[in-house]
């Protein structure tokens, strides 16, 4: 099976920038696949990657985990030829669309072709309706979605979209060092891997509040910080850019004045009910 990877912000960088991202969002999603013993074979265009894998699920469980990916699907690949992908469109509807139920098709190209995106669903939506006669076609509220994006000389067909962290790749940018002592530093150090950093996390004595992240970030690199340790010398020990602290409205901090490296606080501005979804969000990826 193909998994169909997209990838939001990436489209947005210049055709270099991009190639950069795209290549650092591969090796992640291999990283981590490794890390779980998945076995696949990836490739990758301008604006998808394609991730072939025998064990659908678990590598499913695998890509919500990396930052950069929007979404992704499981998905059957055809040619381009409308008349095959017409015949693997039957073949998908048939046990999906109930008896007197609803479908929608959402057809995508990319490419040059001889048809268009309207084409491709009029032909689909007629061969369904053929070996479904009492099926409706409904674009608002259906109860299925056959999804079709077309893609030079390949098509992609699947019904379902899974959610990815979006973000940027991890390791994508710079490096920081997250205080990682309680369930809000655990939060800040990951919407810093989302943005693309990679993280060491400063973990005060007795603390493993960092232990969620090592599902993010499969090599993650814990220091410890005791109560001898002066913070700047992780900072250098880390060789990082800029040191993210948990920080709450109510908190202050006496560290700004006395490290020599930018210091930013994530989750300042968020509340308890938004700070808990993210945690839960962490823990249980």
């Amino acid at each position: 099976m193909v998994l169909l990877v997209r990838f939001g912000e990436l489209a947005l960088k210049s055709p270099f920038v991009r190639r950069q991202l795209r290549d650092r969002l591969v090796e992640n999603i291999q990283e981590m696949f490794a890390a779980d013993r998945i076995e696949c074979l990836i490739r990758a265009d301008r604006a998808r990657i394609y991730v072939e894998v025998n064990d659908v699920p678990a590598a499913s469980r695998a890509l919500r985990r990396v930052f950069g990916i929007v979404s992704f699907s499981d998905a059957q690949e055809a040619s381009s030829d409308p008349e095959e992908i017409a015949t693997r469109a039957v073949e998908i509807a048939k046990g999906r669309v109930p008896k007197g139920g609803s479908f929608a098709v959402r057809p995508r190209r990319s490419g040059t072709h001889p048809y268009t995106s309207q084409d491709i669903g009029r032909l689909v939506g007629r061969r369904i309706q053929e070996v479904e006669p009492g099926a409706r076609v409904d674009l608002d509220d259906p109860d299925v979605e056959i999804h079709i994006e077309v893609r030079e000389n390949r098509s992609y067909l699947f019904t379902a979209i899974g959610g990815g962290p979006g973000g940027l790749p991890m390791g994508s940018q710079g490096r920081v060092l997250a205080v990682v002592d309680s369930e809000a530093g655990a939060v800040a150090a990951w919407l810093s891997m989302k943005r693309g950093c990679k993280v060491t996390a400063a973990a005060p004595d007795g603390s493993n509040a960092y232990e969620p992240l090592r599902r993010w970030d499969v090599r993650l690199k814990v220091l410890p910080w005791g109560p001898d340790a002066e913070l700047q010398d992780l900072v250098r020990l880390s060789r990082s850019e800029a040191v993210v602290l948990g920080s709450r409205v109510e908190d202050t901090t006496a560290t700004k004045s006395t490290l020599d490296v930018p210091v930013f606080h994530p989750v300042i501005g968020l509340d308890e009910a938004a700070l808990t979804t993210l945690a839960d969000r962490i823990r249980t990826a």
